[in-house]
């Protein structure tokens, strides 16, 4: 069983109770899942991805239970509702209320603050609702009136799944954490108020590491208590070591002396003084193991460090110097830059670019044009959702090894998108490629779900550069010459090449993203924008055949793309009808090769047709019988399923209407992509223009005739 403790203000780093220490601790292991709380709030969004990592450990299959120690006030209950048990002592207390923020502006600022809280509100309701089954104008109402929620009255509204006993404790007010409504006598256990200054203290000196643990009563209610609980050896025998400690400073009874005392009727014993000294042991070595962890350090330096009785200040000390030492450096409350593995770094470019997506609107447009590529995707932000960019910013910096001291947002902006990485080879820093990979993804998943017509008759090819390309039509050997008996084969000259030519084009625009609109957390350029620019540029190529197919363009024989003398333009005009489509089948069918030797066997497999003309064309190719018989009798129709696609297109004008050969086999026309690059993409610099980044949005591709025998002509009634 794994067993994560927050005892203390969520979010704080300086204790390991921030989602960077703690989400992965919550993350490495498959067994059974303890989160034991006792804490008065914290930082929401730091609160957000710790309940969000333990509720993908319970999607995972692993058993999650949460215990409420003492006090699991603010976020400290939102945390709590991700248990799949959620076990509650009867002497806590549990507290609910609306999230807090500070804000300075104008009027514009300060309602954009209160939207700001309204939504974060509006989550937390949604987890609280998801547990509670109370509706959510309710759960606002109980919100705003900052409840507090004995054991009995969190059972009782589904706030928690079962309640324990616990031992009576004195009071620990709760008041300095700035609650409106906290009851006038709180009976909070020490251990979730362990941040608070206890009645009384004994003087905390270096000389005495468990200070804490203020009488030989304590320790020995402590170790009593362990046995009990089923506490493990180890944790039995540091409480013992400290013991010893203390009876050599102060004259206390030998260890034997202490194993051997009971907890029942020892001098100034109180169930605090056990409490204390139990959540002071545990706290400590947490809090070494968190820190350990978090910087890297090895196993059996951080059990060392438990092992010696180390206290928590001091292992800071210990872990900073060790850090030196191996040359690296850690952001131990000072301005020293921070190692980020490339696996941590990948996860947050991945998790912070997901939430990018989904803030701006356009993770589902992302997921379905996955979907349409045959591909499974999910946009799942994880921790990171709620984040706002300036906080997205700030850890890029940090991940980095950079220190941004400003408050302000905009410099800490600023900072992040013109940064560069000392510890990633000089590259550009992580914060630009967030926003680069979802202007990306948004852009290509915008033209994959664009739907064209253009791709259903027109081949696809690939071009290596601007200049003209040639398309070569090899001609045939005709038939063999007979052998007579004796005879000598005879050299068959090779046909000559027809050839046509296409080129590539560039096409594009630029978008920007001011600063501005990253401070404001303003996503208008992703579901905007840049969705529109994805649009664009799939129908820029759609019109780009049809101008070439209406133009009728000349061919490498000087004859243009559809006349007479390549028997591929009808003489008289006709209405979609049974007879119009059997000549485009036999007219198709009557094509040569280039050396005029062989026939092609064309078929007609793709009808385009103008808008107004679909439903005639359908009815021709669909019907049974021949819908054009005068005398109404069931004549079969002997065109029936000529065509495997008839696409309707208003960008055709007149009455005209062609037939193409499979696209896949013989192309009529082409869109010649260069180096086969398919979708558009982007490149991107800060901004010259406008104070921020600007992304150039490129689309290199060609359009060309080149082949007229794989296309037909109908100019229609």
């Amino acid at each position: 069983m794994t067993e994560i403790l927050i005892y203390g203000i969520v979010g704080d780093s300086w204790d390991g109770l921030d989602a960077n220490t703690l989400v992965p601790m919550i993350s490495d292991g498959d067994d059974a899942l303890d989160v034991r709380i006792n804490s008065p709030g914290g930082y929401v969004m730091e609160g957000l991805a710790i309940y969000n990592a333990i509720i993908r450990q319970k999607a995972k299959g692993r058993k999650v239970t949460t215990h409420i120690d003492g006090l699991a006030a603010s976020m400290g209950s939102v945390i709590a509702m991700a248990g799949d048990d959620i076990i509650m002592a009867d002497n806590a207390l549990m507290m609910i209320h609306n999230p807090w923020d500070c804000a300075c502006g104008d009027a514009a600022d300060l309602r954009r603050a209160a939207d700001k809280l309204d939504m974060i509100r509006d989550q937390i309701v949604g987890i609280y609702a998801k547990q509670t089954g109370i509706d959510a104008d309710a759960l606002v109402t109980m919100l705003d009136a900052e409840t507090w929620m004995t054991a009995i009255e969190a059972l009782a509204q589904n706030f928690v799944t079962s309640t324990e006993d616990a031992i009576t404790v004195s009071a620990s007010y709760v008041k300095p954490f700035g609650f409106k409504h906290v009851p006038d006598s709180p009976l909070i256990s020490a251990m979730a108020m362990a941040r608070t200054t206890p009645t009384a203290p004994a003087p905390k000196t270096k000389d005495n590491p468990m200070n804490l643990y203020q009488t030989r009563a304590a320790l020995v209610a402590a170790i009593a208590t362990f046995q009990k609980d089923g506490g493990t050896q180890d944790e039995i025998d540091k409480i013992r070591n400290s013991a010893v400690a203390l009876d050599a400073k102060d004259a206390l009874p030998t260890t034997g002396a202490l194993a051997m005392a009971g907890s029942a009727g020892t001098t100034g014993l109180t169930a605090a003084d056990v409490q204390t000294a139990v959540a002071t042991e545990r706290t400590r070595v947490t809090g070494i193991r968190n820190l350990g962890r978090k910087h890297g350090m090895a196993d059996d330096f951080i059990e060392e460090l438990i092992a010696d009785d180390t206290t928590l200040d001091a292992a800071r000390e210990k872990i900073l110097d060790k850090l030196a030492e191996a040359g690296d450096a850690a952001n131990i409350g000072h301005s020293s830059p921070a190692r980020v593995t490339q696996d941590a770094r990948d996860k947050f470019i991945e998790g912070a670019t997901n939430w990018i997506l989904v803030k701006a609107g356009v993770a589902n447009l992302v997921e379905k044009a996955a979907a349409a590529r045959g591909e499974t995707v999910r946009i799942d932000p994880g921790e990171f959702r709620g984040v706002r960019n300036v906080d997205l910013a700030r850890e890029a910096l940090s991940n980095m090894g950079i220190s941004c001291q400003s408050r302000d947002p905009e410099v800490i902006v600023r900072e992040a998108m013109t940064a560069r990485s000392a510890i990633i080879t000089q590259t550009t820093g992580d914060f630009p490629i967030l926003f680069e990979n979802a202007i990306h993804r948004t852009l290509q998943a915008s033209y994959a779900i664009t739907p064209d017509t253009w791709s259903r008759f027109a081949g696809t090819g690939s071009v290596t550069d601007f200049r003209p390309h040639t398309r070569y039509l090899r001609g045939s050997f005709g038939a063999l010459d007979n052998v007579n008996e004796a005879g000598e084969f005879k050299n068959k000259p090779i046909p000559d090449l027809a050839k046509e030519q296409i080129s590539a084009t560039t096409k594009g625009n630029i978008i920007n993203l001011s600063r501005q609109a990253i401070v404001n957390d303003d996503m208008q350029v992703f579901s905007g924008l840049a969705v529109d620019l994805g649009r664009a540029a799939k129908l820029t190529i759609e019109i780009d055949v049809y101008a070439l197919l209406n133009s009728n363009p000349t061919m490498n024989d000087g004859v243009a793309l559809f006349h007479a003398s390549h028997g591929n333009l009808a003489g008289a005009g006709a209405a979609p009808s049974v007879a119009a489509f059997d000549a485009i089948d036999v007219a198709m069918s009557q094509q040569k090769d280039v050396s005029g030797n062989e026939f092609l066997e064309i078929s007609p497999n793709v009808l385009l047709v103008p808008r107004g003309l679909r439903g005639a064309a359908v009815t021709v190719n669909g019907s049974e019988y021949d819908p054009d018989a005068v005398n109404k009798l069931q004549k079969p129709n002997i065109v029936k399923g000529l065509f495997s696609d008839i696409v309707a297109s208003p960008r055709l004008t007149g009455t005209a209407y062609y037939a193409f050969a499979d696209p896949q086999v013989a192309p009529a026309i082409e869109v010649a992509f260069l180096n086969g690059v398919t979708e558009p993409f982007t490149d991107s610099q800060e901004g010259w223009r406008v104070d921020g980044v600007e992304w150039k949005v490129r689309h290199d591709y060609g359009v060309g005739a080149v082949n007229w025998r794989s296309a037909y002509k109908q100019p229609g009634a």
